[in-house]
């Protein structure tokens, strides 16, 4: 059906037929030219750049159901975390090559640049079957050069989740380290599960400076309200540590 598309707090998202419309940006070239590459590189399940009309990207329109916030009972499932972190070493790995010297980012460059992360990686960005199984990834507009974990780190803070407050049906404290273990399990990585804590703060932090920055930039001030909302669950979370 075509129309507005929820979610997306600071982009306009527009279905047209079988393509999508946001509002674009300096880095949309860039954007566009990684989703060629991944695509190159055997990644078929994300969103193929059509091009931009006037001041608004088009790209294709993935086909499955994207949870928006309350989000439903199914998402904390286990093979959510299974599928996403098999996905999210996909996408990186795809990634590796890709030529950043002229390159523009919405999103600022992490150290160390091992790949580009997608940075928004969450249940809110990916679609899903009838099953409960991921079909692919969406939103890719804030992707930039950046470490692994910075990656892993924010989807296990979404999809564990890693909160001080966690929602209603979604797993307690009490099993977030086997998660965020089975995340690194399936993605293959040898961090440790203190490792995507100590980044995920880091990353709540960032989260929370950058959404300051947009609540002016974009006129919107409920996005202040999430900040501090991240600063919460960042001071939380710095108690585990």
């Amino acid at each position: 059906m075509d129309g507005p598309l929820a979610g997306g707090n600071m982009n306009s998202v527009e279905r047209k037929g079988d393509t999508v419309l946001r509002t674009a940006g300096p880095w949309t070239p860039t954007v566009h030219r990684y989703l060629r590459y991944i695509a190159r590189n055997g990644i078929d399940w994300a969103p193929e750049p059509l091009g931009i009309d006037d001041d608004r990207e088009v790209l294709s329109y993935l086909h499955g159901t994207v949870p928006v916030y309350p989000l439903p009972a199914w998402v904390w499932e286990d093979s959510v975390l299974v599928d996403g972190a098999r996905m999210l070493r996909r996408l990186h790995d795809a990634s590796v090559g890709f030529a950043v010297d002229t390159a523009t980012w919405q999103s600022s460059a992490k150290v160390p640049a091992e790949v580009i992360c997608h940075n928004d990686f969450a249940p809110h960005n990916l679609a899903f079957n009838d099953e409960g199984r991921i079909l692919g990834a969406i939103d890719f507009d804030m992707c930039s050069p950046g470490p692994r974990i910075w990656d892993l780190a924010y989807f296990a803070t979404r999809a564990c989740p890693l909160t001080a407050s966690p929602p209603e049906g979604a797993p307690g404290p009490d099993d977030a380290r086997r998660r965020i273990e089975l995340i690194l399990a399936e993605y293959g990585s040898d961090a440790s599960w203190l490792d995507v804590v100590r980044v995920a703060v880091t990353r709540l932090f960032d989260l929370a400076e950058f959404s300051i920055v947009k609540a002016d930039e974009l006129f919107k001030p409920q996005l202040r309200a999430e900040a501090v909302a991240y600063e919460r669950d960042a001071r939380y979370l710095a108690g585990w540590l």
